[in-house]
């Protein structure tokens, strides 16, 4: 692997220009020259938070492998803060830091699912809002989705995230970042002039999936990850332009940052959440004042993302504000200030999706100390790397933090009920999980799975990537070595069931309820499912019921399709409408209620309610809308549409060939409009395929 910017791997040796910019970033800080103000009162306020970004693959930090002339450009205006550290390597909970300017303990956010911000908490938008600012926030994955608080405070949080995105395990639950800046870009162009605001922009680039668009997926080809952070780049640019047009680019105090690195193979890890190694807690932070004031300077004091909370808060001149304990102006550490504190990190994500110990760490000038099963110790100046843990000889500095984090680790906290759904959604952004809980007793230290992350880790990105047959080979390994992990088996199912291995797939769920110590519940739905699709009709209307027993939102969508294939219309027609009143975003609830008012008759409804399946520009998941075309082409048949019913049969029989009831249609058809060769044609097609089926034979 090639090594990282910035980082020397054992036995590299600087070169005598290094060795120079070395110095010259411990020496030259904002401090040494002309102070800044740290009160802005009035100015606008953004923030941009691209997601994922380590501090180290940007050319401003010392890699060369990139180009980034928006940034490169924004930091010739900026402060820029050498060290900054977030809390937590996990976006929600990052974030929520940023906004509160607390440690997750303290606001509630402690993992991606299952926590909620803490309501008595105010956060930087809530307080600006009172003081008279616009604000406005657009992100671009269903992570920072409103209902965990984090939109608190913002006139506009636009999370909505293409429905049908979120709705299938093999589709990224995110949105381009194009089309999260356009949003908000509208925004801020419908604000009264004159008037004080606060934009929030969230981009997912660089997270995974790495598929940067062109051109900088040719350019840069096998550095994928690249190629989004210039993505990104770009995007930054077109807001930044709508700030400069608008007039009020000058007068801003504009904040980039990361909530959070990239593991990117580094001890083990390719993503994030998992360990708190440099890679994935150093975030780029730059701060750009009104009037060009500190333009250019370096600040090599450790900084901390709950620092601009502090900042903000600050620079707005906000009357009242009580500075979160522990936190520090970012312009006053630009001025020279030193305060003396450790940063604490942590992560609950290895306990709570693993079942292996969860972590914790304090960095200071000097070391960073991770407690863990086997605890860390790390010379940042001499081994930035963290490739040589000296806790072994238990120096002064590793005492000292293990006695300081016995004051400062916060007690784990258990999440909430989590919704089927959303873990479903998480994991569709590469987010793992095994589903195993955390038992009692020592736990496991996440650096002895590193296998196991790494297999999970690739079943799991080939299963998103629709590379189903990799994927159930890798699955099968992990199902035979620990048959408890009950995500993996739902994602073994899946795959099996995508190939149309059905039988198999039910046997991997049926053996997954069987072990699992809350039994069918988290298998239920995946075997109603299955069971449908088997024409196992009592098997999944069992399933179907103890799911939504168990709370599951989506019980009713198949429950109503269970329904639907015993012909009990009444009953499909109550579980679609109940499914609807829980998710007015769901559409196969809609199809079910084409289907009943087709078997009523009901010609018109029936239409009306098959054309709400659809969203313009949305490319919906197969289980959503199987059998959609076959619907609308048989009430089209029915109302005399014949051209347009055969365009949609055609198509039903292009996407589900194994339909034998859109091959009869479209012979239907074919003979109402007198083409009768056309019509014999399809019969002759059809008998191949369904030679049982009566209904083509000669």
């Amino acid at each position: 692997m090639r090594p990282r910017p910035g980082i020397l791997r054992p036995g590299a040796r600087r070169s005598p220009a290094a060795a120079l910019f070395a110095l010259l970033l411990v020496t030259w800080g904002c401090g040494k020259g002309r102070p800044v103000a740290t009160s802005w009162p009035g100015a606008p306020i953004v923030l941009v938070s691209i997601d994922t970004l380590r501090s180290d693959h940007l050319p401003m930090y010392g890699y060369t492998d990139v180009e980034t002339p928006v940034l490169s450009a924004f930091r010739k205006e900026a402060l820029l803060f050498e060290r900054a550290y977030s809390h937590v390597p996990l976006t929600l909970p990052s974030h929520g830091t940023i906004f509160t300017g607390t440690l997750p303990a303290v606001n509630g956010l402690r993992n991606n699912l299952g926590y909620r911000m803490d309501p008595k908490l105010p956060t930087a938008a809530e307080l600006l809002k009172k003081a008279g600012y616009e604000t406005g926030g657009a992100v671009s994955a269903i992570v920072l989705n409103a209902s965990s608080g984090i939109g608190r405070g913002f006139d506009l949080w636009e999370d909505s995230i293409e429905p049908a995105a979120a709705r299938q395990i093999a589709t990224r639950a995110q949105r381009a970042g194009a089309e999260t800046e356009a949003l908000l870009g509208a925004w801020l162009e419908k604000l009264p002039g004159g008037k004080p605001f606060f934009a929030f922009l969230h981009l997912y680039e660089p997270h995974t999936p790495y598929q940067p668009p062109e051109p900088y997926a040719s350019r840069y080809r096998g550095r994928e990850y690249d190629g989004e952070i210039a993505t990104a780049d770009e995007l930054v640019g077109r807001f930044f332009d709508r700030l400069k047009k608008k007039g009020v680019w000058d007068g801003a105090l504009v904040i980039v940052l990361s909530d959070h690195g990239e593991g990117l193979g580094e001890h083990g890890e390719e993503e994030h959440g998992i360990f708190l190694y440099r890679e994935t807690l150093q975030v780029p932070l730059m701060v750009k004042l009104p009037k060009g004031a500190g333009a250019g300077a370096r600040v090599p004091t450790p900084v901390q993302l709950s620092d601009v909370f502090t900042t903000i808060v600050e620079a707005a001149s906000l009357r009242d504000v009580v500075r979160p304990p522990g936190t520090a102006s970012l312009l006053e550490i630009a001025n020279g200030a030193k305060p003396s504190r450790t940063i604490y990190a942590e992560t609950l994500y290895p306990r709570i999706d693993f079942g292996w110990s969860d972590l914790a760490s304090l960095i200071d000038t000097s070391w960073h100390y991770i407690e863990a099963p086997k605890p860390e110790l790390y010379d940042l100046a001499k081994d930035p790397a963290e490739m040589e843990n000296l806790a072994g000889g238990k120096p002064p500095a590793f005492r000292a933090l293990r006695i300081e984090m016995e004051k400062r680790r916060a007690a784990f906290s258990a999440p909430a009920s989590i919704d089927p759904e959303e873990a479903r959604k998480l994991l569709s952004l590469g987010y793992l999980s095994t589903g195993v809980t955390a038992g009692s007793g020592p736990l496991p230290d996440p650096k002895d799975e590193l296998s196991l992350l790494r297999e999970l880790h690739r079943a799991t990105s080939l299963f998103l990537d629709r590379k189903f047959v990799e994927a159930i080979a890798g699955f099968k390994a992990l199902h035979e070595k620990n048959p408890r992990m009950k995500d993996i088996s739902v994602l073994y199912a899946q795959a099996l069931k995508a190939l149309d291995r059905n039988e198999e797939a039910l046997e991997i769920l049926r053996q997954g309820a069987a072990v699992s110590p809350d039994g069918v519940s988290h298998f239920a739905l995946s075997i109603a499912e299955v069971c449908l699709k088997l024409g196992k009709l009592d098997e999944a209307e069992g399933a179907a019921a103890a799911a939504q027993k168990g709370g599951d939102p989506r019980a009713n969508d198949v429950l109503a399709r269970v329904y639907l294939a015993q012909k009990r219309w009444d009953d499909a027609e109550r579980a679609a409408k109940e499914s609807l009143a829980a998710r007015p975003k769901a559409r196969a609830p809609y199809l079910v209620l084409a289907r009943v008012r087709l078997e009523r008759n009901d010609l018109q409804a029936a239409l009306e309610f098959v054309d709400r399946v659809r969203v313009p520009g949305e490319e919906l998941p197969p289980e959503e809308v199987r059998n959609l075309h076959f619907v609308r082409g048989e009430i089209l048949r029915r109302l005399g549409r014949l051209i347009e019913a055969e365009a949609e049969l055609r198509e039903e029989i292009r996407v589900s060939p194994g339909n034998p009831d859109a091959w009869a249609a479209l012979a239907a058809v074919c003979a109402a409009e007198g083409r009768l060769a056309d019509a014999d044609s399809v019969r002759r097609a059809a008998a191949s395929k369904f030679p049982s089926d009566r209904r083509f034979a000669r």
